[in-house]
């Protein structure tokens, strides 16, 4: 992409070296000079002034120059200055060197700007491995798996010799898409290009099986690495607990204690909820000791973890004592303890804290709402949703219609309905909700309205609209039998 302008930028920068320095661009002394202020904006951490100097220096700069400002642009999401840096080096070196722009590619690719990295990778007249390299990760790191798989079968047609990081991206958009068989290739390829007992790739092996949800082969892929790195056992662990194998989650974690791996805070709170998937109690305890031992209960993620175990487990004063840490207090924590009170029965510290929160989302409001017993509870909730722009979320509209349902205020419910129609579109929970209600209060009429919205509207009648239907006119005709 930059090549196209080179020749302009040229002629419109031809003596702006000169204002920098003082001296003519052709002078040796000028690049240094320049290169040496460029160098020392960087390490004050002015990457825009010293890119905006190399811009309008008319002068090719060393690689290494180069080199250097595309890593800090790669790290920062520089993208504006990524973008000077290609078009100087293009304009003013008549043929760049393939190892910069890969580090060019790899920039706009850690700015997720894939358009200008696929231009460029194009437009290459010469491309290495690490070209594909760096266009492939591009695609995995963000999110492109089918791009990023489309171009290593491409790559592999060419015969470019695909590396460690190649296959590491490759495998990882496989997991993406949950595509079996292509992992199963890319696993001969890896076998094929001499990878065996590259513990990286292996654990990305892992990684992808679990997620494919083959446990077996992850397993036996997992017992066969000589030596597993603490990547290796954290993938086990989280992807036994994501198989709902809680026990095994559990168990693999205890083993990576014992062989001195360091876990993750996101495998300790992994550990905690596989506890929790068998109720498992005492080991969750334990692990919580683990945590302060290694000191990773100050992470969010797993004191929210810690705080939610607790309260499952009806210990709710061990619960708050971890949430009053400050370290604790988060959007995370604050909707787990809201909920531990509220589905406890303890309206009254659920909505203190409820009342306390910085900021509330649509989980925490769907908390609220649902175990909210008392009428008139509900109708004040109701208002704070209102005022605070959540009136219109399918979620909280649906928990709405639940209240009002449940203490057979139809009409009420109807209003919400009907208001909620200009702002999204109704579920299948929100119309079996409806229904329900009809049933319950024995309103014929109104379920028949909603029945009718339903055909005209074009709603699938599931299995679950169905039943609702079953149950609301067998209700009314129960009514109406002499």
């Amino acid at each position: 992409m930059g090549a196209k302008a080179g020749s302009v930028l040229g002629n419109l920068l031809g003596s702006a070296a000169i204002s920098v320095t003082g001296q003519r661009p052709d002078s040796p002394l000028s690049t240094k000079a320049l290169t040496t202020i460029i160098l020392n904006h960087v390490r004050l951490g002015r990457l825009a002034k010293a890119v905006s100097i190399l811009f309008s220096s008319a002068v090719p700069f060393p690689f290494s120059v180069y080199a250097h400002l595309f890593r800090i642009c790669a790290s920062n999401k520089a993208i504006v200055e990524a973008r000077k840096l290609e078009s100087h080096l293009v304009t003013f070196t008549p043929n760049p060197p393939v190892f910069l722009l890969n580090r060019a590619i790899e920039s706009y690719g850690k700015c997720n700007c894939l358009e200008d990295a696929r231009e460029l990778f194009d437009e290459m007249p010469t491309r290495d491995g690490g070209s594909w390299n760096a266009m492939i990760t591009a695609y995995s790191r963000n999110g492109r798996a089918e791009d990023a798989l489309g171009l290593f079968s491409k790559m592999n047609a060419e015969g470019v010799f695909a590396s460690e990081v190649t296959f590491a991206s490759v495998l990882g958009s496989c997991g993406d898409v949950l595509e079996l068989w292509l992992s199963r290739q890319v696993h001969s390829l890896v076998l094929k290009y001499g990878f065996v007992g590259n513990v990286i790739l292996e654990s990305s092996l892992v990684d992808v099986y679990g997620k494919c949800g083959l446990m077996s082969d992850a397993r036996r892929m997992f017992d066969g690495i000589e030596s597993p790195n603490d990547v290796s056992w954290n993938v086990i662990v989280r992807r036994y607990l994501e198989a709902g194998d809680g026990n095994e989650a559990v168990n693999m974690f205890s083993k990576m204690i014992r062989m001195k791996a360091r876990p993750m805070s996101f495998t300790v709170s992994n550990a905690i909820l596989a506890c929790l998937s068998f109720g498992g109690f005492k080991e969750g305890i334990q692990i919580h000791g683990f945590g302060i031992k290694v000191n990773v209960e100050e992470d969010e993620v797993v004191s929210s973890t810690l705080i939610s175990m607790y309260a499952k487990c009806g210990d709710l004063e061990s619960a708050r004592r971890i949430f009053d840490f400050p370290y604790s207090k988060n959007l995370i924590s604050y909707t787990c303890m809201v909920s531990a009170y509220a589905l406890s029965g303890r309206m009254t510290e659920a909505r203190e804290l409820f009342d306390e929160m910085p900021e509330r989302t649509v989980i925490s409001w769907n908390v609220m709402l649902a175990a909210i017993p008392d009428l008139e509870l509900g109708k004040q909730v109701h208002g704070y949703a209102y005022r605070h722009g959540f009136y219109s979320n399918l979620f909280v509209g649906n928990a709405l219609l639940d209240i009002y349902a449940r203490h057979g205020l139809s009409e009420e419910a109807m209003v919400i309905f009907w208001k909620m129609l200009g702002e999204t579109k109704p579920s299948k929970f929100t119309f079996g909700t409806l229904l329900a209600a009809c049933a319950n209060i024995f309103a014929l009429a109104l379920g028949k309205q909603i029945h009718a919205f339903m055909i005209r509207n074009g709603y699938d009648i599931d299995i679950v609209i169905s039943g609702a239907l079953v149950d609301m006119y067998q209700n009314v005709a129960v009514l109406y039998m002499p």
